[in-house]
């Protein structure tokens, strides 16, 4: 994937934001833009969780200052994490405390990269509307992977609503 080129594309359709084609884009943290976009800190709200199979799942809003700004779905394999003690520390800060997986990545020192592998339009049903305090009937949205030692850590679908305000 060309990923100036999906931009592109999905800005031909949906016009973009600069801030968006930015978080669409990113192989970076997202916490982080949205902290420099936002000048203060984001905090995460986790909605649930659960572990299937070995994977956590957990939903959550990225937000500032009480406004959601992403809401986003991890699945986090792990099975994948070979060194024990890093497993159960992982473990224990999704399970246990709201802290983004950009944060917790950098907090072990993790070597990952991010493998997007899908962007496009979001059509917003009424219980997305409802925790994004949004009307808006479509968003920008991407899929990626989170890699640590060429295995799929993460799994992450993220939803922009920095729409309106911003």
């Amino acid at each position: 994937m060309i990923i100036y080129k999906e931009i592109s594309n999905l800005n031909k359709i949906f016009p973009l934001l600069n801030e968006e084609k930015i978080l669409l884009g990113t192989d970076g943290s997202v916490t982080n833009i949205l902290e420099i976009l936002f000048e203060d800190f984001c905090k995460v709200r986790t909605i649930s969780q659960k572990i299937v199979n070995d994977t956590n799942i957990r939903e959550v809003i990225l937000e500032i200052k009480g406004t959601p700004l992403v809401y986003a779905i991890s699945k986090t394999s792990f099975k994948n994490i070979d060194e024990e003690i890093l497993r159960e520390d992982i473990k224990k800060d999704l399970l246990s405390a709201d802290i983004p997986i950009g944060k917790i990545i950098k907090k072990y020192n993790l070597e990952t990269r991010r493998e997007i592998f899908y962007i496009g339009i979001k059509k917003l049903n009424n219980y997305l509307k409802s925790i994004l305090k949004v009307d808006y009937d479509y968003l920008p949205m991407r899929r990626y992977y989170i890699i640590y030692k060429n295995k799929v850590l993460m799994e992450i679908c993220e939803i922009f609503a920095i729409r309106g305000r911003i």
